[in-house]
């Protein structure tokens, strides 16, 4: 490898250090002088040795060593390593593309030749990555004699080198020696110079003897001139045959001037008075330019005055028009071509390609442009048909034509002005330019005006024209509301440009200038930058009002035309913070109108990754708005962002509940808004519930029965919260007007919920996060709504008026003296039901035994019929406990109709429990033990004999114990009291011993045991 590249630049020097004559000896002088220096200076800096007899005693100077185009070793094993990697990556990656089977019942012959495929691809792979793998392991080998190599090519360079100069000094005296062959004189005539010197003359010079004409008078030479004016005039008009383009022409001074707009004028005249002789050429101008004014004295204007002479002696005036017709259209084409080529060398260098062929000249435009070739051809033009008379002549002459070329395809309509009496191809280039520019801009706005926007004037569209300046030539787009660009062609380079100038056009400009065919293609490219504008415009607002850009989601265009429409270019995605985040908003740009969407992403794409493709993670896609021309018309402002917020937010709720609906199985359905008679512009859902299958379907744990089921339930979207988080409902449903007729809720409830008492309608307000079903909660507020119809039923039943009403609690009084006696019950939530008494309250004491009673079926009824029959019980209870003040008593609920009573002193205890007698609820005291000494006071357990025995008012005795009425129990209690309030302290009787009511001792160990509940 290095062998080869040191012989290339061998070669390099040996073609560079040869000698090249330059225009023969005109840029020698005296045929010793090439560019200033002479060959034998740098024949003799080129000698070797001058640098040892510069230095004797010294040694000759070090060889050069060649290190250029060396590669190291490892620099070449890491790239080919590097590139059998990704190689086999792509490899991996081609064989993956292809098709595989899902199971082993779809192999067929198609899916073994599909592996045979794979198997031939690999294996082709590696034998090429083998092949590679053995040229390095030869360089490997070679390069272990790389050192001895490399001094054998250093040698050969310095020999090299040598011969080269050996043959250099051949050359030079070869082309010093043809040189001087121009610079030998001819040896000096002497005789014939000394005969002239000396004598005067010289008989080797011969003499003609002429005698000089006598000059002519003024008159004489006016009289000659008009006479030859008069023979001219007769001439013409007699005998010569003039071509209809000499018919301007003009007698004077003794020729005739012949003109000929926009190309010559040439004078004539005769030389004798036979009319068959030839008319003769005097002078010649151009009338066009630029020009000189005259020919100048010289080898043209003598060869010219030759040639026409030549031609009037042959063909008469006819054939001096062909001749000096077509010698002024080549004078033209030649101008044409300097200017061509002056401009190609200027302000049009590198963006200009002339090239004369023939007798025509051929000029490329906009040649780094990418596509077909564009030129122009400016050549002579002939009419090949037959003239049918001589007034079609001066048409059929030859005359400058102009072809037009575009994307190598001929333009028959060439809109060129071609001025022939000032010739300017900058002019001609710029008209054609312009005409170029202005198809393109023509093309482009008619397939931008075949879209919605741009057809129906909701965005502007113009076109400027210019025929002579190409730069004039633009093209006015409305992108937005708020933004517009101008298309304008640069007409050296040919590029097209956007302004004003900035990044998004910049991009946009680097995509017009690298399409093939602009006049196909620029609409598309503009329409894309419509597009990415508009959506730009949505960002900067959409990120000022809080919302989230989800960037990592980038589609395909293939997969934004499957969910978005075929027309659509661009697409935005957006996220709510507050939103579920399954759920983006999509805003869409294309030519039929802007358009907002909803989209939920599938559930392992809810927080897509940078990589994440949407057409996989979508799982439908919703439009919100439908009025896209119209958006597309005016600015964004926040008020349409927050009211497309608003209807995206109800549209996600309500599609999230009729998928929830459908998987249930309930009958629902979404009716569209009648246009003009609703505000809104959402559909409300219709439901019906089955009573079956919403009983399973609600959060509580004890659903009540729910009559609603017979009725259909609305549900309307109401808007979002202030925080933007959750979304209002509004649900209406009926129960049957039977219940609330009595009664009107209303003002008890408050304003979250309203009933209609004739009706039996009731409607609430639901907020629940957006994206989250409203189903499970709409149920669970149903059920809770029934419950707190059937408490008020319940409640009106006994009488008794509610103080507060909600659906997370029912507070009432059943009580009013002496003083009141509330009751609140808390059932908010999946919480188990809470009841909880006012302070004071003689029922504290059960409060958990009543609780304990609502959380059974019918536990409403269950707690009020029991405060009803234990309030005089639990107010003589709180009247002995008050009585007294020293804990002397103890009282111990067992349940709500069982409690039981200690004394202290002396020591006694009481069971009361509530029982039927005789149809009747009554309260039965019984007396269990009474510990006191026989030696201390009897009182108390003869008051008690006495009672158990007798009776009285609301009670009487039976035996073991007393029955009392429910009224009655409280003055048997005080009763029973009043007798242990005033027993004298004695001392206690053993722990061994106790005594019960009829005086009979017994041991302690057989008392009974007390069981706290």
């Amino acid at each position: 490898m290095t062998d080869s590249k040191a012989r290339k630049r061998i070669r390099e020097e040996e073609q560079g250090d040869c000698f090249q004559p330059a225009n023969g000896a005109q840029e020698g002088v005296n045929g010793t002088q090439i560019n200033g220096d002479s060959l034998a200076s740098q024949i003799s800096q080129a000698k070797p040795s001058a640098a040892i007899e510069n230095a004797p005693g010294q040694l000759p100077p070090e060889i050069e060593h060649i290190t250029f185009g060396y590669l190291s070793m490892s620099n070449l094993v890491t790239r080919l390593v590097q590139e059998t990697f990704n190689g086999l990556s792509e490899c991996i990656n081609d064989m993956s593309e292809l098709p595989v089977p899902q199971n082993e019942s779809e192999v067929t012959a198609d899916t073994q030749k599909v592996n045979e495929q794979k198997k031939l691809r690999l294996l082709n792979f590696a034998q090429d990555r083998r092949a590679q793998f053995i040229k390095i392991l030869v360089l490997s080998q070679w390069s272990r004699q790389a050192e001895s190599i490399s001094k054998v090519i250093d040698l050969r360079v310095w020999l090299e080198s040598q011969r080269r100069l050996y043959d250099d000094a051949c050359n030079w005296m070869g082309e010093l020696k043809r040189i001087m062959e121009s610079e030998r004189m001819p040896n000096p005539d002497l005789k014939t110079a000394l005969e002239a010197l000396s004598l005067g003359k010289a008989p080797a010079l011969p003499d003609l003897g002429y005698l000089p004409p006598q000059p002519l008078s003024p008159q004489q030479l006016l009289k000659a001139l008009q006479g030859i004016n008069t023979q001219l005039s007769i001439r013409l008009h007699l005998h010569e045959t003039i071509p209809p383009a000499f018919r301007d022409h003009s007698i004077a001074n003794g020729r005739v001037t012949f003109r000929v707009p926009n190309e010559f004028e040439v004078d004539l005249s005769i030389a004798d008075d036979d009319p068959s002789k030839q008319l003769y050429f005097i002078d010649f101008r151009l009338s066009f330019s630029p020009t000189p004014a005259e020919l100048p004295q010289g080898h043209l204007r003598g060869e010219l005055e030759h040639r026409v002479n030549e031609v009037l002696s042959r063909d008469g005036l006819n054939g001096c028009y062909c001749f000096l017709h077509n010698f002024v259209l080549s004078h033209k084409l030649n101008i044409l071509k300097h200017q061509a080529y002056r401009l190609s060398q200027e302000k049009w260098s590198e963006h200009l390609k002339v090239e004369a062929v023939h007798r025509s000249l051929v000029i490329q435009y906009w040649v780094s442009r990418p596509g077909g070739k564009n030129w122009v051809e400016l050549g002579i033009r002939r009419r090949k048909a037959k003239r049918s008379s001589w007034l079609q002549q001066e048409e059929d002459d030859p005359h400058i034509g102009i072809r037009w070329f575009r994307s190598g395809k001929e333009t028959t309509n060439v809109p060129v002005t071609f001025n022939l009496g000032d010739l300017s191809v900058e002019t001609i280039l710029k008209q054609v330019i312009s005409a170029h520019t202005d198809s393109i801009f023509k093309e482009t706005k008619a397939k931008l005006s075949e879209s919605h926007l741009y057809s129906k004037n909701i965005l502007r569209l113009k076109r400027t024209r210019s025929v002579a300046e190409p730069t004039k030539s633009r093209l006015c787009v409305q992108l937005t509301p708020s933004q517009s660009c101008t298309v304008i062609q640069e007409p050296v380079t040919g590029r097209l440009a956007l302004q004003p100038a900035s990044s998004l056009n910049s991009r946009a400009e680097r995509e017009l200038n690298s399409l093939v065919s602009p006049e196909k293609d620029a609409s598309s490219r503009i329409t894309q930058l419509r597009a990415i504008a508009a959506a730009d415009e949505v960002e900067n607002t959409a990120r000022c009002h809080g919302w989230e850009i989800v960037s990592s989601i980038r589609p395909s265009q293939e997969i934004l035309r499957q969910h978005f429409g075929n027309d659509t270019l661009k697409a935005s995605f957006f996220r709510k913070r507050s939103w579920n985040a399954q759920w983006l908003l999509v805003f869409t740009a294309s030519l039929a109108g802007d358009g907002w969407w909803i989209v939920e992403l599938d559930d392992r794409t809810s927080k897509p990754a940078p990589t994440a493709a949407l057409g996989p993670s979508v799982r439908a896609a919703f439009k919100v708005s439908a009025n896209g021309a119209a958006a597309a018309s005016k600015e964004l402002s926040f008020l349409d962002l927050a009211k497309i917020e608003r209807t995206a937010a109800g549209l996600i709720s309500q599609f999230t509940d009729s998928r929830q609906l459908s998987i249930q199985d309930f009958p629902h359905k979404l009716v569209r808004p009648i246009p003009n008679k609703s505000h809104s512009e959402l559909p409300t859902l219709y439901v019906h519930f089955p009573e079956q299958r919403a009983q399973k379907f609600q959060r509580s744990s004890k659903p009540s029965a729910i009559p609603w089921t017979s009725q259909t339930v609305r549900i309307s979207f109401m808007g979002t919260d202030a925080s933007k988080a959750l979304a209002s409902h509004l649900v209406v449903a009926q129960i049957g007007p039977a219940t609330l007729r009595s009664q009107s809720l209303n003002s008890m409830i408050g304003e979250f919920i309203k009933f209609h008492p004739k009706s039996g309608a009731f409607a609430f307000r639901l907020t629940t996060p957006i994206g989250q079903s409203t189903i499970p909660a709409i149920l669970d507020r149903l059920a809770r709504v029934q419950r707190l119809v059937d408490y008020v039923t319940t409640l009106q039943a006994f009488k008794i008026k509610a103080r507060n009403l909600s659906l997370d609690h029912l507070e009432f009084t059943y009580a009013g003296k002496p003083q009141d006696c509330r009751v609140k019950i808390s059932f908010a939530g999946d919480e188990p039901p809470q009841l909880t008494l006012n302070q004071g309250n003689p029922h504290l004491r059960i409060q958990d035994q009543l609780t304990g009673l609502f959380r059974k079926a019918n536990g409403l009824n269950q707690v009020i019929l029991y405060l009803r029959l234990t309030l005089p019980l639990m107010r003589a209870f709180a009247a002995i406990e008050a009585a007294h003040a020293n804990n002397e008593v103890t009282i111990l609920p067992r349940s709500a109709d069982w409690f039981h009573i200690r004394y202290d002193k002396p020591p006694a205890r009481f069971d009361l429990r509530l029982r039927k007698r005789r149809e009747n609820l009554m309260w039965f005291v019984q007396p269990l033990s009474l510990d006191a000494d026989e030696k201390q006071d009897q009182r108390v357990r003869d008051e008690l004999n006495s009672m158990i025995k007798g009776r009285g008012e609301g009670w009487i005795g039976v035996s073991p114990g007393i029955a009392a009425t429910l009224d009655g129990v409280e003055s048997v209690l005080k009763k029973i009291d009043d007798s242990f309030q005033h027993v004298p302290t004695t001392e206690p009787m053993s722990t061994g011993e106790k005594q019960d009511f009829k005086g009979q001792k017994r041991k302690a160990e057989d008392s009974d045991v007390v069981v706290l509940d």
